[in-house]
């Protein structure tokens, strides 16, 4: 009977996580139609915030998945780098999607692993976090990261508030998050 529990490969977790963290970008930025608020309280004023901004959609899977895998089935670094490669392409590919001006993208590009590194950094708060309960200190932690896509200015109280419901949705979201994300690499 083993062969109806088929082991999802590394690779379909790869896919799955840019799958959540694909439906997670394209269901909170602004102008989305299936948005998960009323509207975005996102104000982005970089020439990549929206890159940055699928940087943390990506971090956000990759949280979900790594934070809650418990069994260690899935293999941090491979995932990482399946995440990084289809950041880079799909920056390269649709340049016009991410960036205000596609003839600098490059310079973004080239610095993907260092925005991830940088989520990545700030994220490894959250587990203690959440098993802790202090469930304000993950939604500014997430308000905080959320920020460093919008702007390179520290944030202020304002901006804290302002991105505080939409970090709530993301904290409340996380193990549904990794429910899907092992849902679709199981199929």
């Amino acid at each position: 009977m083993s062969w109806f529990s088929r082991k999802p490969t590394q690779q379909k977790y790869i896919e799955a996580a840019i799958t959540v963290a694909t439906n997670l970008y394209l269901h909170t930025i602004p102008g989305a139609e299936a948005c998960i608020l009323p509207s975005s309280p996102l104000q982005f004023s970089l020439p990549d915030s929206r890159y940055r901004y699928m940087l943390f959609c990506l971090s956000v899977a990759l949280t979900a998945a790594l934070a809650y895998d418990e069994k260690k089935q899935i293999q941090p670094e491979k995932l990482i780098q399946g995440c990084l490669h289809f950041a880079a392409w799909t920056a390269t590919e649709h340049a016009k999607e991410y960036f205000d001006d596609p003839a600098t993208s490059q310079a973004s590009i080239d610095i993907t692993a260092a925005y991830f590194q940088e989520f990545f950094k700030h994220w490894s708060q959250w587990p203690a976090l959440e098993k802790e309960g202090k469930s304000n200190e993950a939604n500014d932690l997430i308000s905080f990261l959320i920020h460093m896509t919008e702007s390179n200015v520290p944030a202020e109280d304002a901006d804290m508030q302002r991105l505080g419901d939409l970090a709530l949705a993301i904290n409340c979201r996380l193990p549904t998050m990794r429910g899907a994300l092992i849902e679709l690499a199981t199929r």
